[in-house]
């Protein structure tokens, strides 16, 4: 009888654990060597280059503080750069501030139109 309250409790404590953590990022999205994502509630933006091509990134985006105005955060190191506050290696990471709601991930193409993976909102 004991083993069976002890894997419940096991089981209990696993299943609490899942529920109350909080998941690594809200919104992503991936579009040829760009990868954006939104992380800590949608307050702080991710912007990593996945490609080694000499390709700069970047994010566009919009925040509820001045929903007007679209930001862009932008990583030209490559995908070998400097690591963002996470360890993720190749990515820049803006300040946290007010809660994203539009997003769009692009790879850069110089004196072409860029690739971006089409604004969403969430």
């Amino acid at each position: 009888m004991k083993m069976g309250m002890r894997r419940a409790a096991v089981g209990l404590f696993a299943v609490a654990a899942i529920a109350g953590s909080s998941p690594a990022f809200a919104w992503s999205q991936t579009h040829y060597g760009a990868k954006a994502w939104t992380e800590q509630s949608d307050t702080v933006m991710n912007i990593r280059d996945l490609e080694a091509d000499g390709n700069s990134v970047k994010a566009e985006y919009y925040r509820n503080a001045h929903p007007a105005d679209k930001l862009t955060l932008w990583n030209k190191g490559g995908a070998e750069g400097p690591a963002d506050n996470d360890g993720n290696p190749g990515t820049v990471e803006s300040g946290k501030h007010s809660t994203i709601f539009r997003a769009q991930a692009c790879e850069v193409r110089n004196n072409l139109p860029d690739h971006c993976g089409g604004m969403e909102s969430f």
